[in-house]
């Protein structure tokens, strides 16, 4: 298996050579944990699931694992990596400046991907795949240092020996009382068993006007019902996924499909859904539902999507 990757940030794709020898301005070791998108391999629409690694870096270059889950009917993904599963690919990544170049560990000659940070986030896609495969991760805070407990105190002195009394004569055992036998437990809830966040039919998208990330009327109606099935199933976890048309920069794109997301976000936290319970991402204009450069295809692209799955 050999596969090479580098990550590049939502704007303009560039050769890792051409941040070679900058000094790091970033630190990447830890957990990473987010979604890549591409397309079916038999239909040809919109795909996109989970995505995770785990780095260590020290100095300008460090080691780690790259997974893209559920990779084997997407179109262009390499074979090294639909192999790999879960598991993911151990790679050796190089860092100049807030450029990230990843390669597979036994050799790049297969895949390459770019990829840029920015603070907690990274955004990028896979180099030489059409269509294109993208990735978008975020960093997992390390868990809060656990304070060491205080030292016991000293044990009291032993008590005096009590004198020695009498025995008393053995009473009668008094009866006892049987307990009733418990009621048997309610049964619990049905829920789905996958284990990845899918979309349900209970829980619908909303679309949004041109560059406006505001709850349309319509759609307001759409997200009170989709807030009651969440009430009413508090073990689902809930993905809000931002989605723009074609128009406008990737930047911009990214940015828009994040506010949209968030203004889903919100509406749901403001009908009673635990905040706790709803993480957002945003696939700005990359994964296009529908192709053709009309309002009615567009209309179809700026869209919010839920996808659920158990706690």
């Amino acid at each position: 298996m050999a596969i090479t990757l580098a990550v590049t940030g939502c704007g303009t794709m560039q050769a890792a050579d051409s941040t070679a020898g900058a000094p790091p301005t970033v630190d990447v070791s830890g957990q990473w944990v987010g979604a890549w998108g591409g397309f079916d391999d038999v239909d040809g629409l919109a795909r996109r699931d989970d995505a995770t690694a785990r780095l260590v870096q020290q100095g300008a270059s460090g080691t780690g694992r790259l997974a893209l889950h559920t990779t084997g009917v997407t179109q262009a993904m390499p074979e090294t990596v639909i192999d790999a599963g879960l598991s993911g690919v151990r790679v050796d990544f190089e860092v100049s400046g807030s450029q990230v170049v990843m390669r597979h560990a036994l050799g790049g000659r297969l895949v390459t991907a770019d990829l840029t940070v920015e603070g907690d986030r990274m955004v990028g896609s896979l180099r030489d795949t059409s269509p294109t495969v993208r990735i978008v991760l975020t960093r997992v805070p390390p868990p809060a240092p656990v304070a060491a407990a205080p030292a016991p105190p000293p044990p009291p002195p032993p008590a005096p020996a009590p004198e020695p009394v009498a025995p008393e004569p053995p009473k009668a055992p008094e009866p006892v009382a049987v307990a009733p036998a418990p009621p048997p437990p309610a049964p619990e809830p049905v829920r789905p068993t996958a284990a990845e966040f899918a979309s349900i039919d209970a829980v619908k998208p909303v679309y949004f006007d041109f560059d406006k990330s505001a709850i349309r009327p319509d759609d307001a109606k759409i997200l009170e019902a989709n807030a009651e099935w969440l009430k009413a199933n508090p073990h689902m976890l809930v993905r809000i996924e931002g989605y723009c048309d074609e128009r406008g920069t990737a930047e911009y794109n990214l940015a828009l499909g994040e506010r949209r997301a968030g203004a889903a976000r919100e509406y749901l936290v403001s009908r009673g859904v635990a905040a706790e319970r709803i993480s957002t991402v945003s696939f700005g204009n990359e994964i296009q539902l529908c192709p053709d450069p009309t309002e009615a295809c567009r209309s179809q692209n700026r869209r919010v999507v839920f996808s659920v799955k158990p706690r």
